[in-house]
């Protein structure tokens, strides 16, 4: 039998056993009941840790590595998002989320990471982009040690070849 990796601390929060990272248990979709622009999550996280939100004021948006730490490549584990859809984070984090999350990867003030829940893949959007996006916080230190991701995969923009389709 494998040992447990998540762990519902039962304060709004999850632990990562793996990475020793704890995450919030609800993203800013279901706290919020709406999509955010990277600003308006920036917005949010300043509040929650004024707030101390489960008692710690040093939440923050998580690296790319991290928000692919959480995604399980196998498929064996999901979640459903706020569309019904699978995601393939562990069921110990809240149904009904956004499938996505922004990190703290910036270029410039222009454009922030967003990495997919579903597609275990990312890229950049425009900061004040709301489309269907919200962020999941964390707060500790990556131990990337049993884990070791290196990289994370890219959106494979095959039909609009880089040239958007806004």
């Amino acid at each position: 039998m494998t040992e447990p990796r998540f762990f519902d601390n039962g304060d709004g929060t999850v632990t990562d056993a793996w990475t020793k990272l704890m995450w919030m248990q609800e993203d800013s979709y279901l706290m919020l009941k709406k999509f955010v622009t990277y600003r308006q999550a920036t917005k949010l996280l300043d509040k929650l840790n004024s707030e101390s939100f489960s008692g710690y004021n040093d939440w923050r948006f998580p690296n790319k590595r991290e928000a692919h730490s959480l995604f399980h490549s196998d498929k064996l584990k999901s979640t459903k998002d706020k569309y019904r859809m699978d995601i393939y984070i562990d069921p110990t984090f809240t149904a009904g989320c956004g499938y996505d999350t922004w990190t703290s990867h910036t270029r410039g003030s222009i454009t922030a990471y967003s990495y997919s829940f579903n597609s275990g893949r990312g890229g950049h959007k425009e900061v004040d982009d709301t489309m269907n996006t919200s962020v999941r916080f964390v707060r500790g230190e990556f131990d990337n040690s049993r884990l070791k991701i290196t990289a994370v995969p890219q959106v494979r923009d095959q039909i609009t070849q880089g040239g958007g389709w806004r």
